[in-house]
């Protein structure tokens, strides 16, 4: 019963995929923010922006942010960078079909497929919190696709078991069905609450604010309780991928334990840390500039 309840839990987040297939591609997804792409796997319809040339660094929208607020952080990177930044399958507008259940290798495979068909070989995983598995993941089994990762608010499976735990303390969206219904419901409220937890700088909170309460008037999704009960159900912690490693932490962002701070290095031998003891848990849209800094001397000298 438990495994029929959790695929129905999942259905709920990927109902009326292929509409909102349709819907994301012509209407405001698809015209509120320039340079903005779709591009379609097996399972997802991955809504994305590209944006300069150079060696390609790809950056996942950790929701509920999606594209609307990485203007600043393209701005700087497309200078030096080919800039990718990807909504997540069924986050954002990354909208999915009823065949995808949210998987561990699943998800990672198919993310997998979009990084071979738009970054390309070679590429700057730039993935944010519990995207960084799929990055150490895809790395170790698809070394090609990946030069470089530089991880942020990253950690293994045993750090976000931890972090699950504490966000959600109660067990709600860990039930199947009943977690889905209760994140539809609570999402808009939660969401200011989130950022006043996460974010480092106060000042830009207004702004996250307005463009995630814009982005969920459109139809934007935060698939968080599947997330939770599907992909991060991952228990074994991964092998160390062949590439350099960089993990960034912001160290005023309240919504992770501080135990997990660069629990890379502890896992994994020879990752480079670095933390920000001002910003939060989007050090790469807090402040731009400072994370080129750091990867432009990480890929110099890794």
């Amino acid at each position: 019963m438990s495994g029929f309840l959790t695929r129905l839990g999942a259905r709920l987040d990927t109902r009326g995929g292929a509409a909102k297939m349709a819907r994301f591609r012509s209407g405001w997804p698809a015209k509120a923010t320039p340079q903005v792409k779709f591009h379609r796997t097996a399972k997802v319809q991955y809504r994305y922006l590209e944006a300069g040339s150079g060696p390609t660094i790809v950056f996942t929208c950790d929701p509920p942010m999606t594209i609307e607020v990485y203007g600043p952080l393209v701005a700087v990177f497309e200078r030096q960078f080919r800039v990718i930044a990807v909504e997540l399958p069924a986050m954002g507008f990354s909208a999915a079909t009823g065949d995808y259940g949210f998987g561990f290798r699943e998800t990672n495979d198919d993310l997998a497929g979009f990084l071979r068909a738009v970054a390309g070989e070679g590429s700057i995983f730039a993935f944010s919190c519990a995207a960084s598995l799929a990055a150490l993941d895809i790395a170790a089994r698809m070394p090609e696709l990946a030069s470089h990762l530089a991880l942020i608010q990253a950690g293994g499976t045993e750090a976000f078991a931890i972090w699950k735990a504490g966000r959600d303390p109660k067990g709600i969206l860990a039930k199947p069905v009943l977690g889905q219904i209760a994140m539809a419901r609570m999402a808009p409220k939660r969401m200011p609450q989130w950022y006043g937890l996460s974010v480092g700088r106060k000042k830009q909170i207004p702004h996250f604010c307005a463009c995630a309460e814009r982005s969920f008037a459109e139809g934007a999704m935060w698939s968080l309780a599947s997330a939770y009960q599907i992909y991060m159900s991952q228990r074994d912690e991964l092998p160390r991928p062949p590439q350099p490693i960089l993990s960034m932490w912001g160290a005023s962002d309240r919504s992770h334990p501080a135990r997990n701070e660069h629990s890379l290095a502890r896992l994994y031998e020879g990752v480079r840390t670095v933390t920000f003891d001002d910003l939060g848990h989007t050090p790469e849209l807090e402040a731009p500039e400072r994370v080129l800094a750091e990867v432009r001397s990480f890929v110099a000298t890794g």
